[in-house]
């Protein structure tokens, strides 16, 4: 066996393994995406920005186009023409920030989340179902891990 597919470390071995099984999740769940992007007609980089709003929304964070730029890793001109574009297909909207009166924040328009669960939601009850058969010491073990995997990526 070559070392650099298979190493000849059991334990490194079986690590690489929970790698591999992961970058396949990470595969098709990018497969889906670029499957919305094509039905919506968005770029893939538009609903990275989707996501990354979500998840902004969800953690109470104020996403202004400077943190969006930030979490896309993109300049703030190609930021500025991802908002634009979701702003046009009304998927996105421009609010007064809740703590400067002088600044927006964006968030994901409520007909952009209609359609985000139209397409995701089957998967992510798919999911949902698969996370909720594992007992709550598991469920904890995983999102420690992904936590760390994240965390790993940078």
């Amino acid at each position: 066996m070559r070392e650099g597919v298979t190493p000849s470390d059991p334990d490194r071995a079986a690590a690489l393994d929970v790698v591999h099984l992961l970058r396949e999740v990470a595969l098709r769940l990018e497969l889906a995406v670029g499957e919305f992007a094509r039905t919506t007609g968005l770029h893939g980089t538009d609903v990275r920005a989707l996501v990354r709003l979500l998840d902004a929304e969800r953690a109470g964070v104020d996403a202004t186009p400077g943190w969006l730029a930030q979490q896309l890793g993109m300049t703030s001109q190609a930021t500025t023409a991802v908002i634009h574009r979701l702003e046009a297909a009304g998927h996105v909207e421009r609010l007064r920030s809740r703590t400067d009166g002088r600044s927006t924040r964006l968030q994901v328009s409520d007909s952009a989340v209609a359609l985000g669960w139209q397409f995701f939601g089957p998967l992510l009850d798919r999911l949902i179902v698969t996370t909720q058969g594992l007992g709550p010491d598991d469920q904890t073990v995983v999102k420690e891990y992904l936590s760390a995997v994240s965390d790993a990526l940078g």
